[in-house]
């Protein structure tokens, strides 16, 4: 039962001590204020009725305004500190959640049922509607409501214990169903997560500036209106489901407590008419059963919010837990997947979920874990690399077509591959797997004669500089477009802008290679064109200095005479290098060692430009179809 709650204090005890320490005092200080409150005025009353002495009176206002003052001013303190660190250990979870995305595989990111799993660990880390920390705030309010317990039990002691048993039954009655109730809200929040999903993604669309001319030109902001009320609307149906539970178990509750107010003001009524008790006592003892009532269905409802809410981190485990096989991270460490299988589930398209059953055995059985330490792999030395594929295949999760079948190549240092073919062809899906975005369903890659999933995967990373048609830029400078996380040399970024065609430009940006790009963070920053966004993506492929550079589609967004400087001097851009050149224009793959013709997920045909066109084959009728237009 206590799970969520066990992880939640580990974690904010790693990342803040102070935050775990203010919230326990911040409880502590607090419950005793209505114990105080309770005290307090009988012996104000009681000297008021009695002898009245002015020093008595003085003593007993002073200590109670003293202890409020105090008890304020440390509440106020344990507060508003405590919120500060409350969010930076928010943000830690968020750079932990963060940090693991950025490590899991590709396939998992393309997965809805991953994507389902990781919005219901999202609930748990932000407790829904109540904020980060609300399911720790909730045991730390039964710390506090426990010690005001002890204070105004001890109170109704005194009078008559059996009134202190009927406050806990009616309260039990209340609570029962109260908690009955957000069991079944819980069950319904988890049910309504793809269509929370489905309704962010539409919001979003009218946020992001992307999408603003499509939407403007089609006229279609309404026709998204209406899509994304589809999903809406389920999310509020279901929110009023929860509701009406909400409100039938309230109403049992205010029931109950009517029953206990009744009950205290009848018993205590008689009691003082019987001169059992005093004015004063009378005071004490009103205070002290409606806190005693108040603290009591506190303490039983934040027990009922913990248990409800641990559903949540069963989620949220699942999704910790999910492995990234490409890094060598095996989830549990359970070494033969079984962990994988249990954190995906089925696919709701009958393949196993996350991608995972498209993987070899082999990825299953790498071992290690997420956070712990992962099984030792091969750095990749620097120098040149011979990649060979052997003979493979792959098809993406919960598909049974195959993206790939049977492929066979290899890549020599220093040689320059075309790869060339229709749309759907397999071209992208063999550069995925090149750079290990994914691992082969069937088959082999190798490295110098090392399958490649036995090297580090950042070490293998670095052999790579890729281009990929739907690159992306970010709201940085341009320098840092290019560099990214590598060290900055001015001199070396700005050579690759102006090698790639972009030192034009460069020259009428008004703060050069430290303008932003977009205008996020600053209103001087530039809008890149289609071209000029792909001009910077080549610099960042050239400032790399990778031994192996991918380029798919590199000159989609270039006008001809950009296109023709590129491919003029696109020997000199990769000098020294093995070079990956995906394409639909036939015309510039003259410029390569050998072109490999790829139709329905396999080669087809390999060879330089003359033997293809010789052959009079695939290449041959795709390359005179594209001809016949500049005749």
């Amino acid at each position: 039962m206590f799970k969520g709650l066990f992880f939640f204090i580990k974690q904010g005890w790693k990342y803040d001590k102070r935050y775990i320490l203010w919230r326990v005092l911040y409880q502590f200080v607090n419950s005793m204020i209505p114990v105080a409150a309770a005290l307090a005025p009988k012996y104000i009353i009681d000297e008021l009725m009695g002898e009245a002495r002015p020093e008595r009176l003085v003593l007993y206002v002073g200590i109670l305004a003293g202890y409020t003052f105090a008890a304020g001013a440390l509440s106020v303190f344990f507060s508003m500190d405590g919120f500060t660190r409350r969010c930076r250990v928010a943000a830690e979870f968020d750079s932990e959640r963060h940090r693991r995305l950025a490590r899991a595989d590709l396939e998992r990111l393309e997965d809805p049922d991953f994507l389902d799993m990781q919005e219901k660990a999202k609930k748990f880390l932000y407790s829904d509607w109540h904020g980060f920390g609300y399911l720790l705030d909730s045991a730390l309010n039964i710390v506090g409501q426990v010690f005001t317990l002890l204070g105004v039990a001890a109170i109704i002691a005194t009078l008559d214990i059996r009134v202190v048993l009927i406050f806990v039954a009616l309260t039990g009655v209340g609570t029962f169903f109260e908690g009955r109730a957000k069991e079944k809200a819980a069950q319904l929040t988890e049910q309504v997560s793809a269509d929370q999903r489905g309704w962010m993604y539409y919001s979003g669309l009218f946020d992001n500036a992307a999408y603003a001319k499509e939407i403007r030109l089609n006229a279609i902001g309404d026709w998204l209106l209406k899509r994304e009320r589809k999903y809406f609307t389920r999310v509020i149906q279901n929110l009023k489901q929860q509701n009406d539970g909400f409100i039938r178990s309230g109403l049992i509750g205010s029931a109950c407590t009517l029953l206990q107010q009744c009950a205290a003001y009848a018993w205590l009524i008689v009691r003082t008419g019987q001169g059992a008790i005093s004015v004063g006592s009378f005071t004490m003892y009103v205070s002290a059963v409606t806190t005693f009532a108040s603290a009591l269905r506190t303490v039983l409802d934040n027990l009922t919010e913990i248990r409800v809410y641990d559903r949540f981190y069963d989620r949220l485990d699942e999704y910790l837990s999910v492995p990234a096989r490409l890094r060598g991270d095996g989830g549990d460490g359970d070494g033969d997947g079984q962990n994988d299988r249990r954190a995906c589930g089925s696919s709701r398209k009958g393949g196993r979920a996350c991608g995972s059953s498209q993987q070899s055995g082999r990825a299953d059985s790498q071992g290690g874990s997420l956070g712990k330490e992962r099984k030792k792999q091969r750095a990749v030395l620097q120098g040149e690399h011979v990649i060979e594929f052997q003979n493979v295949s792959f098809r993406y999760a919960g598909s049974s077509t195959w993206a790939l079948r049977n492929v066979s190549l290899t890549l020599k240092p220093g040689m320059k591959l075309a790869v060339v073919g229709e749309n759907g062809a397999g071209k992208t899906t063999f550069v995925k797997l090149l750079t290990r975005l994914y691992d082969p369903t069937e088959g082999e890659i190798l490295m110098d004669g090392v399958p490649v999933r036995e090297y580090d995967y950042d070490s293998y990373m670095e052999v790579f500089s890729a281009v990929f048609q739907d690159y992306r830029l970010f709201s940085f400078s341009l320098e840092e477009n290019v560099a990214l996380a590598r060290p900055e040399d001015a001199g070396r970024v700005e050579n690759a802008l102006r090698r790639v065609g972009f030192g034009e430009k460069l020259d009428s940006l008004p703060k050069g290679i430290h303008t932003e790009v977009y205008k996020n963070f600053d209103e001087t920053g530039f809008e890149p064109s289609g071209g000029e966004g792909q001009r910077i993506a080549l610099a960042r492929a050239l400032y790399k200095d990778a031994p192996v550079v991918v380029l798919d589609e590199p000159t989609a967004a270039l006008d001809p005479r950009a296109e023709f400087e590129l491919y003029r001097h696109f020997d000199e851009l990769t000098e020294g290098k093995t070079a990956v050149y995906i394409s639909h224009r036939l015309s510039s793959t003259r410029f390569c060692d050998e072109i490999a013709v790829f139709a329905g997920g396999r080669i087809v045909e390999r060879g330089t430009h003359e033997e293809l066109m010789r052959r009079q084959g695939r290449y041959a009728e795709l390359f005179e179809m594209q001809a016949q237009f500049y005749v």
